[in-house]
Protein backbone atom coordinates (compact mmCIF):
# COMPACT_ATOMS: atom_id res chain seq x y z
CA UNK A 1 0.00 0.00 0.00
CA UNK A 2 1.18 3.44 -0.73
CA UNK A 3 0.72 6.69 0.70
CA UNK A 4 -0.63 9.19 -1.73
CA UNK A 5 1.03 12.78 -0.74
CA UNK A 6 -1.33 16.06 -2.41
CA UNK A 7 1.69 17.84 -3.33
CA UNK A 8 -1.14 20.75 -4.25
CA UNK A 9 -1.54 21.43 -0.44
CA UNK A 10 0.74 24.42 0.89
CA UNK A 11 2.01 24.81 4.09
CA UNK A 12 0.48 27.75 5.94
CA UNK A 13 2.39 30.68 5.78
CA UNK A 14 4.25 31.89 9.00
CA UNK A 15 2.76 34.99 10.53
CA UNK A 16 4.07 38.41 8.50
CA UNK A 17 5.69 40.49 10.69
CA UNK A 18 6.06 43.19 8.69
CA UNK A 19 2.76 45.59 9.94
CA UNK A 20 2.95 44.88 13.32
CA UNK A 21 6.97 46.73 13.11
CA UNK A 22 6.14 49.36 10.88
CA UNK A 23 2.90 50.05 13.60
CA UNK A 24 5.67 50.12 16.45
CA UNK A 25 8.06 52.16 14.81
CA UNK A 26 5.17 54.60 13.99
CA UNK A 27 4.10 54.85 17.54
CA UNK A 28 7.97 55.54 18.43
CA UNK A 29 8.24 58.61 15.92
CA UNK A 30 5.00 59.64 17.12
CA UNK A 31 6.16 59.52 21.27
CA UNK A 32 9.52 61.67 20.01
CA UNK A 33 7.63 64.37 18.14
CA UNK A 34 4.84 64.86 20.99
CA UNK A 35 7.68 64.42 23.92
CA UNK A 36 8.02 67.70 25.90
CA UNK A 37 11.39 68.44 27.15
CA UNK A 38 13.17 69.44 30.39
CA UNK A 39 13.77 72.74 28.79
CA UNK A 40 11.21 74.31 26.70
CA UNK A 41 12.71 77.74 26.77
CA UNK A 42 15.94 77.04 24.92
CA UNK A 43 16.10 79.23 22.38
CA UNK A 44 18.70 78.07 19.84
CA UNK A 45 19.90 81.93 18.45
CA UNK A 46 21.11 82.30 21.90
CA UNK A 47 24.98 81.21 22.53
CA UNK A 48 25.86 80.92 26.55
CA UNK A 49 29.58 81.96 27.44
CA UNK A 50 31.64 78.83 29.24
CA UNK A 51 33.19 78.83 32.78
CA UNK A 52 34.84 76.94 34.96
CA UNK A 53 32.29 76.38 37.76
CA UNK A 54 28.85 74.95 37.98
CA UNK A 55 25.60 75.59 39.04
CA UNK A 56 22.70 73.10 40.41
CA UNK A 57 19.00 73.41 40.46
CA UNK A 58 16.03 71.51 41.49
CA UNK A 59 13.02 74.04 40.92
CA UNK A 60 12.16 74.47 37.23
CA UNK A 61 13.02 77.97 36.96
CA UNK A 62 11.17 80.96 34.25
CA UNK A 63 13.82 81.35 31.79
CA UNK A 64 14.68 84.77 30.25
CA UNK A 65 16.39 84.97 26.67
CA UNK A 66 19.37 87.92 26.19
CA UNK A 67 19.89 87.41 22.59
CA UNK A 68 22.75 89.61 20.70
CA UNK A 69 20.86 91.66 19.27
CA UNK A 70 19.37 92.94 22.76
CA UNK A 71 15.91 91.31 22.18
CA UNK A 72 14.25 89.20 25.26
CA UNK A 73 12.11 86.57 25.06
CA UNK A 74 10.08 85.29 27.89
CA UNK A 75 7.82 82.08 27.10
CA UNK A 76 8.64 81.75 23.85
CA UNK A 77 7.62 85.41 23.54
CA UNK A 78 9.76 88.53 22.26
CA UNK A 79 8.64 91.12 25.03
CA UNK A 80 10.54 94.60 26.19
CA UNK A 81 11.33 95.09 29.92
CA UNK A 82 8.33 96.40 30.64
CA UNK A 83 6.18 93.51 29.71
CA UNK A 84 8.74 91.32 31.27
CA UNK A 85 8.28 93.32 34.57
CA UNK A 86 4.26 93.10 34.30
CA UNK A 87 4.31 89.36 33.39
CA UNK A 88 6.82 88.46 36.30
CA UNK A 89 4.86 90.55 39.03
CA UNK A 90 1.96 88.48 37.29
CA UNK A 91 3.67 84.84 37.84
CA UNK A 92 5.03 86.14 41.23
CA UNK A 93 1.56 86.81 42.62
CA UNK A 94 1.20 83.17 42.20
CA UNK A 95 4.16 81.37 42.95
CA UNK A 96 6.19 83.53 45.70
CA UNK A 97 9.39 81.66 45.47
CA UNK A 98 9.59 81.94 41.87
CA UNK A 99 12.81 81.45 40.15
CA UNK A 100 14.38 83.31 37.16
CA UNK A 101 16.64 81.86 34.84
CA UNK A 102 18.44 84.72 32.75
CA UNK A 103 20.18 82.97 29.72
CA UNK A 104 22.32 85.80 28.23
CA UNK A 105 24.05 85.59 24.47
CA UNK A 106 27.79 85.41 25.03
CA UNK A 107 27.64 88.25 22.04
CA UNK A 108 25.23 90.33 24.19
CA UNK A 109 25.99 93.40 26.08
CA UNK A 110 26.45 93.04 29.56
CA UNK A 111 24.00 96.67 29.92
CA UNK A 112 21.38 94.00 28.30
CA UNK A 113 21.40 91.20 30.65
CA UNK A 114 22.04 93.57 33.67
CA UNK A 115 18.79 95.05 32.21
CA UNK A 116 16.97 91.64 32.66
CA UNK A 117 18.50 91.17 36.24
CA UNK A 118 17.25 94.63 37.20
CA UNK A 119 14.49 93.98 36.05
CA UNK A 120 13.74 90.42 38.44
CA UNK A 121 14.46 92.72 41.05
CA UNK A 122 12.09 95.48 40.71
CA UNK A 123 9.01 92.27 40.33
CA UNK A 124 10.02 91.46 43.43
CA UNK A 125 11.98 88.38 42.42
CA UNK A 126 14.50 87.06 44.88
CA UNK A 127 15.99 84.17 42.83
CA UNK A 128 17.53 84.95 39.67
CA UNK A 129 21.03 83.88 38.25
CA UNK A 130 22.41 83.88 34.84
CA UNK A 131 22.97 80.87 32.44
CA UNK A 132 26.38 79.77 31.81
CA UNK A 133 28.53 76.66 30.25
CA UNK A 134 30.99 74.95 32.39
CA UNK A 135 33.99 74.08 30.83
CA UNK A 136 34.99 70.40 30.76
CA UNK A 137 38.38 71.16 29.29
CA UNK A 138 41.27 71.76 32.08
Amino acid sequence: MRIRLNRDEEIPNPINLTPLIDSFFILIIFLMVTMSFNEIERDLAVTLPSTDASLSSTVQPLIINVRRDGSYLLADKTMNLQNIQVELSRLLKDNPNQKVLIRGDQMALHGQVAAAIAVCKKSGIRDANIAYLTNTTN
